[in-house]
């Protein structure tokens, strides 16, 4: 493939990646979690055939010399924009990874307070007293099935 076309080819995968960054970071922004979902598809393959490009590119450093001067700053606009996005990102997912990660800790420490602790014997054998037992976490209720 030429120099331009390889150009073209990459820019137009950038701005595919641009696009699919933009929204996920606007979605995560928002709080919708569960809609970046049908995007990881895409962003996974969008990343995978950017890296390969670029794989390629570096076995070939010479290879955009000879491009057309307004096709070389497209590409370094893309390229840009690109970079400036994927920060973007990774701080919004970073932060979503850190809020779901805070709220699993919030919900595993509920449950750990809430659990009562073990009651029963001692280690002599001996019935534990009542001043060692754990406080019930519910009271306790019966039910008058009569009419």
């Amino acid at each position: 493939m030429n120099p331009s076309a390889r150009a073209h080819e990459l820019i137009e995968l950038s701005q595919s990646l641009v696009q699919v960054m933009a929204i996920e970071t606007e979605t995560l922004k928002a709080g919708r979690v569960r809609d970046i979902e049908p995007m990881q598809a895409q962003k996974t393959a969008l990343s995978y055939a950017y890296e390969t490009h670029m794989r390629d590119l570096a076995t070939e450093p010479g290879m955009f010399n000879a491009i057309e001067p307004d096709l070389k700053a497209e590409l370094t606009a893309a390229a840009t924009q690109f970079e400036a996005t994927a920060i973007d990102n990774k701080h919004a997912v970073q932060a979503a990874l850190e809020l779901n990660s805070r709220l699993v800790q919030v919900i595993a420490d509920a449950v750990t307070s809430s659990s009562p602790s073990a009651t029963g014997y001692t280690k002599t054998g001996a019935a534990a007293s009542a001043t060692h037992r754990a406080a019930p976490t519910t009271a306790p209720a019966t039910l008058n099935r009569s009419l």
